[in-house]
């Protein structure tokens, strides 16, 4: 029993220790969260990923409550991230940090079993802060971007459109055949290119891949999300005369539809991949050497 409250104390005293060490950071980052909607969007797909994950996970105690030997690692990566952070002054020290702690926390609740997991959620998650200090940045290159690709396919369908900027302070408007369409923030496509790209992290390094299949993935991902976004905005200028008063029911369906869409068709191409080390029958080994 003295055994027991012992290590009770010691992980209340280590969780206590890291709160301390990590409060600013993760009070940023839900602050981020909660103010960039792109941001949310990202941090809904990680949690929904990380939970279809473990829903599959065979075997396994679902609550361990404790430090493995991995556990412990992950925890003094977090601790000696957030070191360096104070000791050199560098933010990126605490980022990384920060996905040290997200596969410490996963791995103290689950146990050691869930390594792998951990690891690709640790990455993803790595990925979500990098991503919350990117998004000021990407706004505005992310929307013209969206516009020219959108432009384009429009020419291709035959229809005529110009793209220009107007106002002060500055609105990209996309003009389809003389309707003006505003290219907002909302539609630089953030949310479903992060979200893509976080998935695609957490699923290819929680499973037994090639690096050549993950590597392509990663690649793959963003690329799917900026396409995708450039579809949204061609399909509803398409729809636009068509709905009358349902254009703002349109938009979201269309914008939800083509989010989830490009989510699901990025698990349906990482879940097709071959893991290395699959067995497929008793004493059958597929991992090549």
């Amino acid at each position: 029993m003295s055994s027991s409250r012992s290590k009770l104390a010691g992980a209340v005293v280590a969780w206590v220790l890291v709160v301390l060490l990590f409060w600013k950071a993760i009070y940023w980052l839900a602050a981020a969260a909660a103010v960039r909607e792109q941001v949310s969007h990202a941090a809904v797909v990680l949690i929904f990923g990380l939970v279809f994950l473990l829903r599959d996970r065979p075997g396994g105690n679902p609550l361990a409550l404790a430090f493995g030997p991995r556990a412990k690692l992950f925890y003094l990566g977090a601790c000696g991230s957030a070191a360096l952070a104070a000791v050199f002054q560098e933010p990126a020290f605490m980022l990384l940090g920060l996905g040290f702690l997200s596969g410490a926390v996963l791995l103290f609740i689950l146990g050691d079993g869930a390594s792998r997991v951990a690891l690709g959620f640790g990455l993803a998650f790595t990925a979500f802060t990098l991503v919350s200090v990117v998004f000021p940045l990407a706004d505005w290159p992310l929307r013209v971007f969206a516009g020219q690709t959108a432009e384009w396919l429009l020419g291709l369908l035959g229809q005529t459109v110009d793209l220009r900027f107007s106002g002060q302070p500055a609105q990209l408007i996309l003009i389809s055949a003389g309707r003006p369409f505003m290219v907002a923030p909302e539609c630089n496509g953030f949310g479903i290119i992060s979200g893509g790209l976080l998935l695609a992290v957490l699923l290819v390094f929680s499973r037994r891949l090639r690096w050549l299949d993950k590597a392509i993935v990663l690649l793959l991902a963003p690329l799917v999300g900026l396409l995708s976004n450039a579809i949204r905005i061609v399909v509803i200028v398409l729809l636009a005369p068509l709905v009358g008063d349902h254009y703002f029911v349109m938009h979201e369906a269309v914008g939800i539809g083509l989010f989830f869409g490009t989510l699901g068709f990025i698990w349906w191409l990482v879940d097709g991949l071959p893991e290395r080390g699959r067995r497929i029958g008793p004493g059958i080994n597929c991992s090549s050497r």
